[in-house]
């Protein structure tokens, strides 16, 4: 791959680089993953940190199965 850089004298202090486009596409595609998953990270976190919060305060309810809590929900209903 060949890479040129443009001396800052013309961009004004900044360092340009031209790269191939399909470099450029798959960085494009790299950062957006890198995005969604920094995004997934945080809902992650906040899901723990509420389930830990509700488990100090004694709000969540266990159950032995499946069977034992459809009958819960059902005498809600």
């Amino acid at each position: 791959m060949t890479t040129l850089t443009i001396p800052k004298k013309l961009t004004k202090g900044e360092d340009l680089m031209i790269v191939p486009k399909k470099n450029y596409q798959e960085f494009l595609r790299w950062q957006k993953f890198v995005g969604k998953r920094m995004a997934e990270e945080k809902d992650t976190d906040e899901a723990i940190r509420v389930y830990k919060r509700e488990k100090r305060a004694g709000k969540l309810k266990t159950a032995v199965s499946f069977k034992e809590i459809l009958k819960e929900a059902k005498r809600h209903a």
